[in-house]
């Protein structure tokens, strides 16, 4: 599976793609670095990281200097190249200990109890499917310009498997998508 990686940084005349490979940043202070750097002063820079069929990472520096990450998939995001740039999103997962328990789906003891008794001797072998992933960061990452948190979360369970989908969506909302697209 391949990775598809750009930084546009917008200026007074709209969004421009930016020539920086975001694979040369060892850590997030690194790429915010070269998104500075890059980037123009009257407006904000923004690095996508898109993984094939599986994760997609925003990463945000506002013209405040504000950073903001947004990671489609924990977990995939761990197992990938760009662990690393975003260590401390990936650190920052809760503790098996520290999970809120698993809801028992609206059952109450009493019905439970009773499905216990019914003495059927069938058993009913069930389907084991992945656990949903978990996504991290900053879920409200463009919620100032018009693209609420609900959306993007929305977008990210209805479209697992297309990021690219996901992305394509956050741009056409926040501006950025023609320039996107032209650079892929």
């Amino acid at each position: 599976m391949s990775y598809f990686t750009e930084i546009l940084a917008e200026s007074s005349d709209g969004f421009r793609a930016l020539d920086i490979d975001v694979r040369d940043a060892a850590d997030l202070d690194g790429l915010v670095d070269m998104m500075q750097t890059a980037g123009s002063e009257d407006g904000e820079a923004i690095a996508v990281i898109e993984h094939e069929d599986e994760w997609f990472g925003l990463v945000r520096v506002r013209e405040d200097n504000e950073v903001r990450v947004f990671l489609s998939d924990l977990r995939a995001v761990e197992l990938s190249p760009f662990a690393e740039i975003f260590a401390d999103y990936l650190d920052a997962q809760p503790d098996a200990y520290e999970a809120e328990p698993e809801e028992d789906f609206g059952l109450d003891e009493e019905e439970a109890e009773d499905d216990d008794d019914d003495g059927d001797e069938d058993e009913v072998e069930m389907l084991e499917f992945e656990a949903a992933a978990e996504w991290g960061g900053d879920a409200e990452i463009y919620a100032d310009r018009g693209l609420p948190a609900a959306d993007l979360i929305e977008q990210v369970d209805r479209y697992r498997s297309d990021p690219a989908r996901v992305v394509a969506h956050v741009g056409e909302r926040v501006g950025f998508g023609d320039q996107l697209e032209a650079a892929r």
